[in-house]
């Protein structure tokens, strides 16, 4: 991780880690430019959830909730998965604009209100500076930002990755929160009381709330959300059904195999058989 002086007008950090080390779901006042180097699994931007690979670049504006949640088995030789995050604040842009030069692309950028994904051209063009920028003191750096926002402001081949959403009721905000802490955290444990306190409610509350917003039980909820993460580990087949029960989450192979077969009609050993060998 890069150290910097303060004050600083921007943060840019390379960071190495093991996946269950990435940061869960947050959101903030400035702008990010995440790319990720090394690892591959889900990404959760606003209100879409999608697969991301390794050399993906997203830049997410201010105020969208959006999380990172690694695949264990895709990392490098030690374990570990890299990135590189640049964030910086509105005000940043706006100390450019007196130049007349950078007005209008400085609008063009600031004129982005959704997550947006960037195609394979352009994305191994803001890659290129990214990484130069490991190399490069902190004036420095202020150049390549600029040229990152050029380079971003004029760009018109990109996907949106997430949008934003000013206005979301209580109700509806606290569900979407407990939505993507089980995405983040559905490898794990994750126990009623735990929930409950993240929502700041007691477990019978709780309980009424999520029965009411989904339909389901908490604990139906989740074994459904982790068998279908079993079934995307079961066409991969490179896993046993062992080693696909615990690493999501089931810590009993025996009961993950009556949870699979009461949910899917049939046991994962059928699933297995079931697949299409060319699929």
């Amino acid at each position: 991780m890069t150290k910097h002086s303060q004050p600083h007008s921007y943060i840019y950090h390379y960071v190495r880690l093991t996946p269950e080390q990435q940061i869960g779901l947050h959101q903030a006042c400035f702008w990010e430019l995440s790319h990720v180097i090394t690892g591959s699994g889900t990404r959760i931007i606003g209100n879409t959830e999608e697969p991301f690979q390794e050399g993906e670049i997203i830049l997410i504006p201010p105020h969208i909730p959006h999380c990172w949640y690694f695949n264990p088995d895709k990392t490098d030789k030690e374990g570990l998965i890299s990135n590189i995050t640049l964030t910086f604040r509105d005000d940043f842009l706006t100390r450019y604009m007196q130049f007349p030069e950078l007005q209008i692309p400085i609008e063009q950028f600031k004129q982005r209100k959704n997550a947006i994904k960037f195609n394979s051209q352009r994305a191994q063009e803001l890659s290129t500076i990214l990484k130069s920028m490991q190399k490069e003191n902190d004036a420095e750096r202020i150049a390549s930002i600029l040229r990152l926002i050029l380079l971003i402001a004029k760009s018109n081949t990109s996907d949106i990755a997430g949008e934003y959403q000013p206005e979301i009721s209580k109700e509806k905000k606290r569900l979407e929160q407990i939505q993507i802490y089980i995405s983040c955290n559905a490898t794990r444990n994750i126990t009623l009381e735990e929930m409950a306190r993240l929502m700041g409610m007691n477990r019978a509350s709780f309980c009424i709330f999520f029965k009411k917003a989904t339909g389901k039980t908490f604990i139906s909820y989740l074994n459904e959300f982790r068998i279908e993460m079993a079934c995307l580990l079961l066409k991969q087949q490179q896993h046993t059904i062992a080693e696909i029960c615990f690493s999501t989450g089931f810590n009993d192979v025996p009961y993950f195999n009556r949870v699979f077969k009461r949910i899917k009609g049939i046991t994962p050993s059928e699933y297995l058989c079931s697949l299409d060998p060319d699929s």
